[in-house]
Order: C-alpha cells, then sequence, then structure tokens
C-alpha cells in the first residue's frame, strides 16, 4: 500500500513540476509551450488554464528545441485589440526573441498567439537521429502596478 501512494504522488510530482517551476527571475511566467511540426503552417497557441487569468504586459518567444522560422505573429487579447509581431526570423534551440508589448489596457488578458512558421528539419532526419522537430516556449512579463 505504501508503494502505490508514493508511485502515486511521484507521478503528480512530475506531472505538475514542468509548469510549476517553470519560472524566470524578474516576472517572467511560462504561458504555454507548443512542438511545431516540419512544414510551413499556422497554428494558434492559447494560455495553460492556470495562467488564462492572469495579466501580462509583455511576451517573447523561446526555443528549446530544434530550429524554427517564424514568419508572421498575430497577438490577441481578452478585450479584442490585436497586435502583429515582428519576427526574429530563424530561432535555434537556446535562443528567444526580443520582448514585445502586448496591446489593450491593463486589465485586457492575454487570449492566444497565432503563429505563421517553418520549422526546419522533416521525418526522414528525425527518424535517423539528426534533427527534432522544434519546441518553442511562449512567456509573459506580469504586469505591474508601473506599466
Amino acid at each position: 500500500m505504501k508503494q502505490i501512494i508514493t508511485i502515486l504522488l511521484s507521478s503528480l510530482v512530475l506531472f505538475f513540476a514542468p509548469h510549476s517551476f517553470a519560472k524566470e527571475a524578474d516576472g517572467w511566467v511560462l504561458i504555454s509551450d507548443k512542438v511545431v511540426n516540419y512544414k510551413a503552417e499556422t497554428d494558434t497557441v492559447e494560455p495553460l488554464a492556470y495562467i488564462s487569468e492572469r495579466n501580462f504586459s509583455k511576451l517573447k518567444i523561446k526555443v528549446v528545441q530544434g530550429t524554427v522560422n517564424l514568419k508572421e505573429l498575430v497577438v490577441t487579447m481578452s478585450d479584442g485589440s490585436t497586435k502583429e509581431l515582428k519576427s526574429m526570423g530563424t530561432l535555434t534551440k537556446g535562443m528567444s526573441t526580443r520582448a514585445w508589448t502586448l496591446p489593450g489596457d491593463e486589465k485586457a488578458k492575454f487570449k492566444k498567439l497565432d503563429m505563421t512558421y517553418d520549422s526546419w528539419g522533416s521525418n526522414t532526419l528525425s527518424a535517423v537521429g539528426l534533427s527534432k522537430k522544434a519546441k518553442i516556449e511562449v512567456w509573459g512579463k506580469k504586469r505591474t502596478e508601473e506599466e
């Protein structure tokens, strides 16, 4: 019985750990993450459920695996305001975009990010271990009283 409880608790810790501890200094919080396909397409990234009611003033994208060419980014806020973000072009593992200021008033929440991108590589290259699908993280900076 003790082993079952230990396994259950360990599983819960492993399940929640990546998002619970995924924080940077200076108020940056992981909003969402996405594994992108090996083709040009447009995807929508929405905030994780427990993040959706937080208020952010800035946004940045970090690549944690692979290579991706960000072509067009459009942020939509809860008040309906949108902003097209100018991309940094091709990003590889460890690189991030600059921090963009989000549109809307101080009460507007981040609703979604529409991304048009190309991911470098292919399923064939992945099968032989030469490339991996790109994985990106979307980070938001918590709005402070001064902003």
